[in-house]
């Protein structure tokens, strides 16, 4: 079976998955999987309330899932697909607790990397954050991710990620940006420059 398909179907049966992405790797559980999304953070020892972000297959996925404002819908036609998450306010906010930030924020992204788009548009939205106990460094080779955490897990993925720098953490809920973390986009105020 594809490796790839195999951690669609663990991601489907409740499972959670090690994978790669177009920066480093991470553990994957469908956001609307409540106890998958708990195994995450008892498995990373993430301490609840630290948001997770979601990965989305296109824009109007994100739409489903949290409130548009202007500002947002600039930076997504410049820089979606690719390495910017958004932190925008929950439509609905059903999925589990542990993964919003607060007043009901989510993280929300559309990556460059194909197959995890496919994954989104497949099953659902993801939670994708590191594969790493909590407070260790974001492991961007096979070599890096912890072997104890990859027992803990359903299936690991264990294909090359692409390597890029993580991406840029986006607070866009008002009229001006606020980078709450620097990656592989560089923002500037309201300046929108290339991919770096």
């Amino acid at each position: 079976m594809d490796k790839w398909r195999k951690a669609a179907e663990t991601l489907k049966d409740g499972g959670v998955v090690i994978i790669p992405s177009d920066s480093s790797y991470g553990i994957a559980a469908l956001a609307q999987d409540k106890k998958a999304v708990e195994k995450v953070y008892q498995i990373k020892k993430r301490e609840p309330g630290k948001p997770s972000l979601v990965i989305v297959c296109s824009i109007e996925q994100a739409k489903q899932l949290v409130e548009f404002t202007p500002l947002a819908e600039k930076l997504v036609a410049d820089y979606w697909p690719g390495g910017l998450t958004l932190v925008l306010k929950a439509n609905n906010p059903d999925f589990s607790p542990l993964i919003y930030g607060e007043n009901q924020c989510l993280a929300v992204r559309l990556p460059d990397k194909k197959e995890l788009r496919d994954l989104a548009g497949q099953f659902g939205p993801f939670i994708l954050p590191s594969a790493n106990f909590n407070g260790q460094p974001a492991p961007f080779s096979k070599a890096d991710v912890d072997l104890g955490l990859i027992k803990l897990v359903d299936f690991f993925l264990d294909e090359p990620t692409d390597g890029n720098m993580v991406s840029t953490l986006v607070d866009v809920r008002r009229v001006e940006p606020v980078i709450l973390r620097e990656g592989s986009l560089k923002l500037l105020n309201r300046n929108r420059e290339a991919k770096s």
